[in-house]
């Protein structure tokens, strides 16, 4: 379950996002992200953190990691405070130089969100970890999204179910240790669906609607060791003649 209400210009999805984060539903999405991101990040060792975003404040606050960094994916304005700036699907990283790399809802506004994964393959060291923060669609925020027929932002956003991230992160080689639901309330700028108890025995009917609007998944990289195959050692036949001794002996035997 996904919008098809295009989205608007990636130039501009940056500045639509950082202001609706500042609205009432973003702030409690971003506090309940938030809360998650403090709970898993202190357990996360490395060097390197590289957080990849539209416009989201820093979350690694909570991470012991000794070196933590910001990228805008796409262009933004100043506000942002980014270290860096490019492409998510394909980041201005060394090859295996990152020990954990958040994606602060990058794949529902990705082209290819299946080359974004790729990437974090690339960068990330064996045993890395990749922090995958996504809207889910099997709930009342997907509904809100599918049903949307303007190009608002989030709503706009290709949202992908955690099963489908999953799978593709087992094809790259990624194993997955957790998924964390995030937000139990409604899609609703204003808090008045509570104050309808009709309408909430309906809806109680169907328990997916109440599922988090979010969700925080954590992946690891998973090492390939190689199995040493031991050699099976094979006596060395003679080049000519019977290469069995007791032959060679009755050969010599029967000669005389």
């Amino acid at each position: 379950m996904s919008s098809t209400t295009p989205c608007p210009d990636p130039i501009q999805i940056g500045d639509a996002l950082r202001a609706w984060y500042e609205q009432p539903l973003g702030r409690l999405l971003a506090a309940a992200e938030q809360a998650e991101l403090d709970r898993i990040l202190p357990d996360l060792f490395g060097y390197h953190l590289l957080q990849v975003c539209f416009a989201a404040p820093s979350h690694y606050t909570a991470s012991r990691i000794l070196h933590c960094a910001v990228m805008a994916a796409g262009s933004q304005d100043a506000a942002m405070a980014a270290t860096l700036r490019g492409d998510s699907a394909a980041l201005p990283v060394t090859s295996y130089s990152l020990d954990a790399l958040i994606l602060h809802h990058v794949l529902e506004f990705a082209p290819d969100p299946r080359q974004v994964l790729r990437e974090a393959e690339r960068v990330l060291v064996p045993e890395g970890h990749v922090l995958i923060l996504g809207f889910n669609p099997r709930s009342l925020w997907g509904l809100r999204g599918l049903l949307s027929r303007r190009p608002l932002v989030p709503w706009c956003g290709r949202f992908l179910s955690a099963p489908r991230v999953k799978d593709w992160l087992n094809v790259l080689g990624f194993e997955s240790v957790s998924c964390q639901p995030v937000l139990f309330h409604p899609p609703l700028e204003r808090h008045g669906l509570p104050r309808h108890p009709q309408l909430m025995q309906r809806l109680s009917r169907y328990p997916w609607l109440f599922r988090g609007g979010a969700y925080i998944l954590l992946a690891r990289k998973k090492v390939m060791t190689l199995t040493p195959i031991k050699p099976r050692w094979r006596p060395r036949r003679a080049r000519m003649g019977l290469a069995d001794p007791a032959a060679r002996r009755w050969e010599h035997d029967g000669s005389r």
